[in-house]
Formats: structure tokens, sequence, C-alpha cells
């Protein structure tokens, strides 16, 4: 596997991502196992680690059962560390005949962070709004960043769930307009896009 994959899983098709790194891979937001260990089997990948944006469930009710499968650690935001043993934080209800599986991140993560998963380095950008601890994770060796459901291709995340705050998401754009640079983001839902078509055509970012 030569780039990364993505895979829309679960009752929401929610974009999980499959970075490879070496003979190994690390998984972004899983929302379902089984589909992602057909294509690590298929790639003859190990499972190096998952990663987890933000707390509902749509974006980690597969990490429970990869763990238990690879043992692979979970990394995850401390704030939002409430939402990971909560069904009704993490909006689980959304996953319509999805077991609630509970998970404890080895690893938590917060704003400013930087951390190396097989070998693959991240920066934390925490974004409250969607939730407490949503974030950007930043990964230069790809020119990615994965937003989670914090932007979206012309729009932002929802903010009526358990710790989410309209005025927290407010700032957290204004923060991320002033990103330098430009990136291709790939978001937790729908298509990817890009760090300077968001400031110029999202209209969360007009007036900023």
């Amino acid at each position: 596997m030569e780039k990364i994959a993505c895979l829309p899983l679960g009752a929401l098709a929610s974009n999980c991502y499959v970075i490879p790194a070496g003979e190994k891979a690390i998984v972004i937001d899983p929302a379902s196992s089984e589909e992602v260990m057909a294509l690590l089997e298929n790639e003859g990948l190990a499972l190096g680690g998952i990663i987890i944006t933000h707390g509902h469930y749509d974006h980690f009710a597969g990490a429970a059962a990869l763990k238990e499968r690879t043992g692979a650690p979970i990394y995850a935001p401390d704030l939002d560390s409430e939402m990971y043993s909560s069904s009704d934080k993490s909006w689980a209800w959304f996953m319509q005949g999805t077991e609630f599986r509970p998970i404890t991140p080895d690893h938590l993560f917060s704003d400013g962070d930087k951390f190396s998963v097989c070998g693959t380095e991240f920066s934390v950008m925490t974004c409250s709004g969607h939730t407490a601890g949503s974030c950007l994770l930043f990964c230069e060796k790809w020119g990615v960043i994965f937003t989670g459901d914090v932007v979206f291709c012309g729009s932002v995340g929802r903010t009526d769930g358990y710790s989410g705050s309209s005025r927290s998401m407010q700032e957290s754009v204004s923060r991320i307009a002033k990103i330098e640079g430009d990136y291709t983001l790939l978001c937790g839902h729908g298509e990817p896009t890009t760090l300077s078509a968001e400031k110029k055509n999202n209209p969360y970012f007009r007036g900023i």
C-alpha cells in the first residue's frame, strides 16, 4: 500500500483512514473492524496503532475489537475521556445495530502534543466545539491534516452533543484560519478538501 486509504464505515459512513508505515499500518477513526482487518490482511500489514480524533462512537466503534485482535495501542484526546465509556455521551445510538464497546486509551494526547506511531509523527491542535477534545492531527510526512468532525468540505461539525459548544467552534475556526501554508484535509465524513479552499469558500470562515 503506497498511499493513505479511506474506508467509509458504519451507519454514518464515517471515514476511517489507513496509513501505511512500512510493514505496519496506522488506523484513524475505525467505525468497525472487519473491513479494516480485511484491508490489512490483503496488504500483508500488521496494525501498529489506532488513533481516535474525538469521542463520538461512529469514530471508535471498531477500536475495541481491533485492539483485541491485534494488540495495537489506542491514542485518543484526553478532553473526551468521559465519552469513551459512555454510550449516551458518545452518541452510540447513531450506530444502529452496533453493540457499544467502550475503550480505554493507552495514550491520551492534548493540545500541542507530538507523538509518533510506527515512525510516523503527528502533531495535535485541539479544536473544541464539536466535542471538547475534538482535534486536528497534522501529519507532515503526508502533507495532510486529519480533521475528524471539526471541518468538512464547506462546513463544520455540529455542536449540540455532549461537551459541544458553538462559541468554542467559532474560536476553533478562527484558530484554524491562522494556520500557515496549505494541507490536504482528510475529514471525518465526506470528501477531502484543502485548507486553502476552506479558507476561501467555507462560509464559517467568512469575516475572519
